[in-house]
């Protein structure tokens, strides 16, 4: 059921005469924060730290580089001439044991096997592959 509209003039809520009284939003409402301006400062500021740090982190990684580098270099001489010891302990051993292998062995000549020499007559020497000594070990 509905109500029928009433004839009589509507009745409207109105300011009290004068106005109402100003409120002080400023006094209520604290600051956001820091000015745009602040904010983009300090951004640049931490950027251009950043970038500072890292150009540090970088020389100081390069100087480290530098420094293992020329201790490789002083050891590369020593490291090298373990190795050649250590290939001829195993070349020496290898031939022993072709020595007794092959004492009963003649080449194309007629001659006995001489232990170390090449089957495929190169006239060059080369060393042989340190795998090969490693699977040939007993």
């Amino acid at each position: 059921m509905s109500l029928r509209p009433s004839t009589a003039a509507a009745i409207q809520d109105m300011p009290p005469p004068g106005g109402y009284k100003k409120l002080d939003f400023a006094r209520y409402i604290p600051d956001r924060g820091p000015k745009g301006w602040q904010l983009w400062v300090g951004a640049t500021t931490l950027v251009m730290y950043g970038y500072y740090q890292v150009g540090k982190t970088n020389q100081a990684r390069i100087q480290q580089k530098m420094q293992e580098r020329k201790v490789r270099y002083a050891l590369a001489p020593l490291m090298q001439a373990e190795a050649d010891r250590e290939y001829m302990e195993r070349e020496l051993v290898n031939l022993r044991r072709e020595a007794e292998i092959m004492k009963d062995v003649t080449d194309l000549k007629g001659n006995p096997w001489v232990p170390g020499s090449s089957q495929y007559f190169g006239g060059q020497w080369m060393p042989r592959k340190v795998s090969y000594f490693m699977r040939h070990q007993g």
